[in-house]
């Protein structure tokens, strides 16, 4: 499997570390929390801002995992 480095910002970083269950890369979070296909950096920054403009945040299974900690 190829892998590559990348640059985030600190605040990207803990919104991914947010999305880890237990076990998970943040390759597995990226790949489970943007099933659209992603090629570049800049494919994934327009997603993210796109759902954070329709309200939806990183996506439904983080809010899955809210609402199971509200229970």
């Amino acid at each position: 499997m190829a892998t590559k480095t990348i640059t985030i910002k600190e605040s990207a970083y803990r919104a991914l570390a947010k999305c880890k269950q237990d076990g998970d890369s943040f390759s597995d979070v990226i790949e489970r929390e943007f099933s659209q296909r992603i090629e570049t950096g800049a494919d994934l920054l327009a997603l993210v801002a796109l759902r954070r403009k329709q309200g939806r945040g990183l996506g439904l299974a983080q809010r899955k995992r809210r609402q199971k900690t509200a229970a």
